[in-house]
This record gives C-alpha cells, structure tokens and sequence, in this order.
C-alpha cells in the first residue's frame, strides 16, 4: 500500500516534508507519467502532484463562497480521493478534469451537510468560469489552467536569469520599473529590452516543445 503525505494548502504552496523514493524533480513531468511514479510510491511525485494542483483544487470552494476552513476539509478530501483512485483513474491526461469534478462534487456534499444552499452554476467569483451542468464536463476551467500549466512547465525550461526577469516582469504587483529590474539582477537598465526579447524567445522555444 501507498503512504503518501497529504499536506495542508497554504498561500506559499505546499508544506515541506522528506521525500522519499527517487529524488527527481518531477515539475516538468505530464500527468500520466507523474501518476506513474507515484504508483511506484515515490513521495517526490506524489509532493509535485499535489504542488502543480492545489490551488486549482483549493480555489473552487473559495469561489462558491465557502469559508477557508471548508476550503482546507475539501482540499484534504479530494486529494485522499485521488491518492485512492490513482489506480484506477480512466484517463491519466484528463487529472485536472477528474480534479474539479471532484471537489464540485465535494463542495455540494459539504453544503448540504452543512444545510448551506449553494448553487454550483453560478459562484459567487463572477471571472469564474460556470461548469456547463453543474457537475458536468468543466472543459473551459480544464482548458485555461492546462494554458497557465503549459506556462510554467515553459518557465521551468528556461535560464534563472530569464525566469527571474519574466517572473518580474509579468507575476509581480506592483509591476516593477525597469530601475527596479536593472538593480535586482544587476545589470544595466539599457539591457533589459534586449534582455526579454532574448527570454521571450527562450520561452517560446520551450512553449513549443512542450506542446509537441
């Protein structure tokens, strides 16, 4: 049998515990083969899995208005439900799918156990986007975080000096002057244009490649 540590989410991502299994940074990897290692019982995988889904996961009851400590029972449950169902999920490539189906399902459960009406078309986040059928297939949600997914898998591939430029440049609010840029990574402010066209081509390369 697996035994998996199940970590609690919090705004930095997930807690830090030991890994155990092969020690391989498995970020990058698709689903298919990610659920794979974790089959193996490398606790690495299972950690990435969980890292690359929480806030997918932990976002959804947050938008149907659901307080933080149902947020943290539904992220606990839909997790220990995959970590059961990893052998017999149907189809590996479809995890985020199978994910917010599962806690839609466990959303409604927990409100109606708390007799809480809650209505699943319609949440309470209007730049959410509605599931077609209340817990029928979320392809719009599945399509638009596969996009940010393939992003950050691209950011990965990249060097730590575009990284940390494109991170400024386009994660961190307030948005960074190029001054502000220019001293971070010292170098000089008149690099910085150069500099991002040249990341932006990196990007697009690994963009590519993953997509392939």
């Amino acid at each position: 049998m697996r035994h998996f540590l199940i970590t609690q989410h919090n705004e930095t991502g997930v807690n830090s515990y030991s890994m155990l299994g092969h020690v391989t940074d498995y970020r990058s990897v698709p689903d298919p083969e990610l659920i794979q290692a974790c089959l193996r019982g490398e606790q690495a995988a299972w950690d990435a899995l969980v890292e690359r889904y929480q806030r997918l996961v932990y976002s959804i009851p947050l938008r149907y208005g659901l307080p933080v400590a149902d947020a943290d029972d539904i992220f606990q449950a839909v997790f220990l439900k995959l970590l059961n169902k990893l052998e017999t999920l149907r189809d590996r490539s479809k995890l985020a799918s199978w994910l917010i189906t599962t806690t839609q399902r466990e959303v409604w459960r927990l409100a109606r156990q708390r007799k809480r009406a809650i209505n699943l078309d319609e949440p309470e986040d209007e730049e959410y986007v509605s599931m077609p059928g209340g817990l029928g297939s979320p392809h719009g949600e599945v399509e638009r975080w596969e996009q940010q997914q393939f992003l950050r898998q691209a950011l990965q591939q990249i060097s730590d000096r575009c990284q940390q430029l494109l991170r400024m440049l386009f994660y961190e609010e307030p948005k960074p002057s190029y001054d502000d840029i220019a001293d971070r990574l010292g170098i000089a402010k008149g690099s910085v244009g150069p500099i991002r066209a040249r990341c932006l081509q990196q990007l697009r390369k690994a963009w590519r490649k993953i997509g392939e």
